[in-house]
């Protein structure tokens, strides 16, 4: 049995040429109306709030308003300024045809209406079916506008003019490209292919724009912070459900719409390969085909703002000098740590990479700590009695060998946990002596917070389980390289 949603979407289907045909025939008589009030002069109404773009000498965009440079909105042209508008938009009689065109089609109509008609005063009565309607026709009557520079009505651009509008109307799913701007990172090129469909992307001039006006009403994501990104995590040929009623579609507002454990796979392959600070802040998804707004010619994007990304952030950091520049190389190891996280069926993988990137995030570095350890005792304990700290510094240390990133000793590494676990103890034990335990010495000349030790130690583990994925089962740890190590001393 078809859901409701997928019965009026199939039962409109045999609508959309009537539908296209009057919707071109309202382009056509509307361009021509704006053409000969262009010509007398008339004043057209901007659009507000438009985004400018300009880079800093660091290579970070950044995105501000201003007053006088502003695009033309003609949807305006029929807006009232105190009195009548240029064009009154009930004189047309398109726009009159395509709205009882829509009330007499009960399916069609259910598109453009809600539940509810918002209270008024006096004798003004709102009908929201014509609003939205004609919207549409206005919205299509700007894009044609912006896309060609000119008033003059070709049928082939008109029917590019209206196609988004129409697919927005009548399409079941909604396709789009999901994009996630990498903070404080820079890339060598202008994309690079991670995976079938999963790509990092240069964000161009016209998204940066557009995304700009993407946020979130509950999060306290800094508006500096947000943009500060040159490339994104992209997610190619997504789709989303339409609404029943396009006043009600807000999915791509939520953030438990978008697939955040991939994203965080992403970015937790980030973490593991590259040391540098990097986060997100945003997530837009770009409009492919379709769009329900209209901006002058930038791309349709929606999306939500959130606060993945550390602190420090927050206090200028968009100013620093230099914006570390990630190599191929790592990005190649990015690409393949991505595709092992995504492929890995242990739980503790994916539980490990979600405790990495939430203490890469946090304020508190004891928190940190108890995040790395938590990770750390996922990938390596097991369900035996023996002391767990132990026999985790015994693992850790073996295993560390295996990375040619790492340049501690098998028993340096055991004596750094060991450093580790004791300041986890005060922490959780709540010791007097923890400040003396949160720097651990490494040799006679430098010392580090446990902290970043702890981090660090999880980044070594996790390159090295994914790269070997026969070591994800602690006992094989033991029997391949603690007691063969054992033998061979014999």
């Amino acid at each position: 049995m078809l859901s409701e949603e997928e019965n009026i979407f199939d039962s409109i289907q045999d609508l959309i040429e009537d539908y296209a045909a009057l919707l071109l025939k309202a382009l056509e008589d509307g361009l021509s109306a704006i053409k000969q009030n262009c010509k007398k002069g008339d004043y057209i109404g901007s659009y507000y709030n438009f985004p400018t773009i300009l880079y800093e000498k660091n290579g970070l965009p950044r995105v501000f308003t201003s007053f006088g440079n502003e695009p033309v909105d003609y949807r305006k042209c029929f807006h009232s300024y105190n009195g009548k508008p240029i064009i009154n938009e009930k004189d047309i009689a398109s726009f009159t045809h395509l709205i009882e065109f829509v009330r007499r089609h009960p399916k069609l109509h259910r598109r453009f209406t809600i539940n509810y008609v918002p209270a008024v005063d006096g004798e003004i009565s709102i009908e929201i079916d014509e609003l939205y309607i004609v919207y549409g026709i206005k919205t299509a009557i700007d894009r044609y506008i912006h896309s060609n520079s000119s008033y003059d009505y070709e049928k082939e651009k008109g029917y590019h003019a209206i196609a988004p509008t129409i697919a927005y109307i009548f399409s079941k799913n909604l396709y789009i490209d999901i994009c996630v701007p990498i903070l404080f990172l820079q890339f060598p090129l202008d994309e690079y292919k991670i995976s079938d469909g999963v790509y990092i992307r240069r964000i161009t001039d016209k998204q940066h724009q557009a995304r700009y006006g993407v946020e979130s009403n509950n999060t306290s994501a800094h508006k500096a912070v947000i943009i500060s990104a040159t490339h994104a995590f992209t997610l190619k040929n997504w789709q989303v459900p339409n609404s029943i009623s396009m006043l009600n579609f807000n999915v791509l507002s939520i953030p438990r719409a978008y697939p955040l454990q991939l994203i965080d796979n992403f970015f937790g392959a980030l973490r593991i390969a590259l040391k540098e600070n990097t986060g997100y802040a945003q997530i837009y998804s770009i409009a492919k085909g379709w769009a329900a707004d209209n901006m002058s010619d930038l791309p349709y994007v929606e999306g939500v703002t959130v606060r993945s990304y550390p602190g420090l952030f927050e206090d200028y950091y968009w100013r620093i000098e230099t914006i570390p520049l990630v190599s191929n190389e790592e990005i190649d190891q990015i690409a393949m740590l991505y595709n092992n996280i995504v492929s890995a069926k242990e739980n503790s993988i994916h539980l490990s990479i979600k405790r990495l990137n939430q203490c890469l995030v946090r304020d508190n570095e004891e928190d940190s700590v108890l995040d790395a350890t938590i990770a750390l005792e996922a990938l390596l304990s097991d369900d035996g009695n023996q002391e767990m700290t132990h026999k985790l510094a015994m693992r850790i240390g073996a295993l560390s060998k295996l990375d040619k990133f790492h340049n501690r000793t098998p028993f340096e590494s055991f004596g750094d946990v060991k450093k580790i676990y004791a300041y986890r103890s005060a922490i959780v034990h709540g010791s007097k002596g923890l400040d003396k335990k949160k720097i651990i010495k490494i040799d006679e000349e430098n010392e580090i917070h446990a902290h970043f030790l702890a981090v660090e130690y999880l980044r070594v583990m996790l390159r090295v389980l994914l790269k070997h994925p026969n070591y994800r089962v602690p006992s094989n740890i033991d029997k391949e390289l603690l007691l063969n190590y054992e033998m061979e001393k014999a």
